[in-house]
């Protein structure tokens, strides 16, 4: 019993004695401590700090593309045009409403350049430019809105518009190699169906017909629920391809 009481006490002895060195240390530390534990405090006031910012900031930057939106869309009155409304722009006429426009959008690249929203106002921009025969210019903005939103929804309609200006600036046999190579390669992020459609409109203004038509039976044969299938074949005259077809 005694030996069990002496072990007992040894084992307290060897705990509190651990506990007074542990003491210790922290008494010796302390001052590095609380200069850590104010350190991380001073980081994440700093993050969420961060955080607020960046969601205003969006916030903002949203707001200001929707009230361009609002100009670019806005109605024409030639009787009582009103461009100052906030809430219900008109112009008399459709140029000064461009003016008004792009010079919106170009605020919302100047003031929010990395925000979503500088990005999209890219894309307006490219239409505002090319409306005006401004083709490079289109060109510039839609490829900077390509670079760096890739994922976005518009990203689809907005390579459609690159690949127009290319067949319009006579880039169209650079344009079929491009399309062929997208379809044989890995995945584009651009719909098969959309690209075969591209290929036969390419080779049509290339006056290649007969590979148009393969083009655009493709399209038929793999894609026939395709919303581009219509136009194809309206394009074939409905008939089916030799190679594609039965």
């Amino acid at each position: 019993m005694n030996q069990r009481l002496s072990r007992k006490e040894i084992k307290r002895d060897e705990f509190m004695e651990s506990l007074g060195e542990a003491f210790e240390w922290v008494r010796g530390h302390l001052r590095n401590l609380i200069g850590l534990g104010l350190a991380l405090l001073v980081a994440l006031v700093l993050v969420v700090a961060y955080m607020g910012y960046s969601e205003s900031r969006e916030h903002k930057a949203d707001e200001a593309l929707a009230a361009a939106l609002r100009i670019y869309q806005s109605p024409l009155d030639p009787v009582a045009a009103n461009p100052t409304d906030p809430g219900a722009p008109t112009f008399a006429d459709a140029d000064a409403r461009a003016l008004a426009a792009k010079e919106r959008f170009e605020s919302v690249q100047e003031d929010f350049g990395s925000a979503d929203a500088a990005q999209i106002a890219n894309v307006y921009l490219g239409q505002i430019a090319a409306l005006d025969g401004d083709m490079e210019s289109a060109r510039s903005h839609w490829q900077k809105f390509v670079a760096k939103s890739s994922n976005n929804a518009l990203a689809v309609e907005v390579r459609v518009n690159l690949m127009e200006l290319d067949r319009a600036a006579g880039r169209g046999d650079d344009l079929v190699t491009e399309l062929r190579a997208m379809l044989s390669g890995p995945n584009t992020g651009l719909p098969p169906d959309l690209l075969w459609y591209q290929l036969g409109l390419t080779l049509e203004e290339l006056d290649r017909q007969t590979e148009a038509n393969e083009a655009f039976h493709r399209l038929l044969e793999d894609y026939p629920q395709s919303a581009f299938a219509p136009a194809a074949r309206e394009r074939t005259g409905g008939g089916q391809s030799p190679l594609f077809g039965t």
